[in-house]
């Protein structure tokens, strides 16, 4: 396990420990062992007469099926006692290692002391926390959200990591009977590389991951496997990506950033084994990446708008000036307004203004015109036509329904 990751295990079973009071404890599954934090005391199950034997194969089997079912295992150590364990992975989605929170006794007190194989440990035993079932069950669920975040992707994704490495090898083994069935040689796809521009542009994330597994299947086999034409190909191939990405919404100093940490991450490698278990999870995670960070850009850019316009709706608005407010293209943001709002920019200003002049309407004495001119309307017949259209009747026919004065309470007296 990497040192910053195990640095951000050991942050984070501190936090569990504290809040739970429950022994957190990182485990590496590269070395098959406990890392021990410095200064850190002797836990319960280094005091245990079981530890020897059944310790290390007990705990790392818990790592290995949380890794199986999606990032978190209940299961009981040789004295009856419950665990906890949450696996963690590494960038490539490989299982690097895990938190393991416990023991802790879940039920009767009476019953685990019964049942316990080593008597001299009752006093420490009589300790532990206890927890009901359903406590316990959200201690797995809160530890599986944790070492999601430790591992920077959710556990759902680094399972599929390994589905995605042999989709590679198959791309490759593909690759290989189309150039056994073709006479002489088979070009470079450069084709290949346009079209993966256009569906990540186009915002199809099914269809870009899909044509990049193709792509590195082809680069590998084209390039005979020589490690350093793979790297060249793959460089040029983090290019590509970058300027479709950004042209697809991702935010460029985001995307430059991405680009230098993954070409130095390249040329380190000295094995084609650890370069390709590296693109097959970090190559797809730059695709999720342009689109959900995409997503976010554009929800963040269509609720800043929505707010400068509540803001300035008393103002003359025009689009040129909302979409500097954006850091956008006038184009782009009416089109994203469009596709996340559902109606157009220019709708939403009116049906904005359109609101607060309802409330003015209430007031008899003030008139039309200014009615229209304190709510950004050029002049009171485009605000009478846009009135009608929007609410379905003109703006004086709604003020003769709702402007009755009200009338004062007679009171008998007594």
């Amino acid at each position: 396990m990497e040192k910053s990751l195990q640095d951000r295990c050991f942050k984070y079973s501190r936090h569990i420990s504290g809040l739970c009071g429950v022994e957190c404890s990182v485990i590496d599954m590269g070395l098959h062992t406990f890392l021990d934090e410095p200064g850190q005391k002797g836990t319960f199950c280094q005091n245990c007469s079981q530890y020897n034997q059944m310790r290390q194969y007990t705990h790392c089997y818990g790592c290995s099926e949380a890794y199986r079912w999606n990032g978190k295992y209940i299961y009981y150590c040789p004295l009856g006692l419950v665990f906890v364990a949450s696996s963690v992975s590494d960038e490539t989605g490989n299982l690097a290692g895990g938190l393991v929170a416990g023991p802790i006794i879940m039920g009767s007190v009476q019953d685990t002391l019964q049942e316990l194989p080593c008597g001299e440990m009752t006093p420490q035993l009589e300790e532990l926390p206890e927890m009901s079932t359903r406590q316990v069950t959200d201690l797995a669920e809160v530890l599986a959200a944790v070492t999601a975040a430790i591992s920077g992707m959710p556990h759902s994704k680094a399972g599929k990591f390994v589905y995605e490495q042999e989709r590679l090898l198959s791309a490759i083994y593909d690759v290989k009977e189309r150039y056994m069935s073709r006479d002489g040689e088979m070009p470079y796809p450069i084709e290949s590389e346009k079209k993966l521009q256009a569906l990540i542009r186009s915002r199809d994330k099914a269809g870009s991951r899909e044509l990049l597994n193709e792509l590195l299947g082809e680069i590998f086999f084209l390039s005979n496997f020589n490690l350093d034409e793979i790297k060249a190909r793959v460089m040029e191939l983090v290019v590509l990506i970058s300027r479709a990405s950004i042209d697809a919404g991702a935010d460029v100093q985001e995307i430059f950033g991405f680009n230098n940490e993954y070409i130095q991450k390249i040329e380190q490698f000295t094995s084609i084994e650890e370069l390709s278990v590296w693109l097959t999870g970090i190559m797809h995670r730059f695709i999720d990446y342009t689109f959900d960070f995409s997503r976010i850009k554009h929800i963040d850019a269509v609720y800043k708008t929505m707010e400068y316009v509540r803001a300035n709706y008393d103002k003359k608005l025009s689009l040129d000036e909302i979409a500097r407010n954006a850091f956008l293209s006038k184009a782009y943001l009416s089109s994203i307004f469009k596709e996340e709002i559902g109606e157009s920019l220019t709708n939403y200003i009116n049906r904005v203004r359109i609101e607060k002049s309802k409330v003015l309407l209430l007031d008899k004495e003030v008139s039309l015109i200014d009615i229209a001119n304190l709510c950004g309307f050029e002049d009171q017949s485009y605000f009478t036509r846009v009135f009608k259209k929007m609410v379905g009747i003109s703006p004086k026919k709604y003020r003769d329904s709702r402007g009755v004065a009200a009338q004062p309470v007679q009171h008998e007296e007594s």
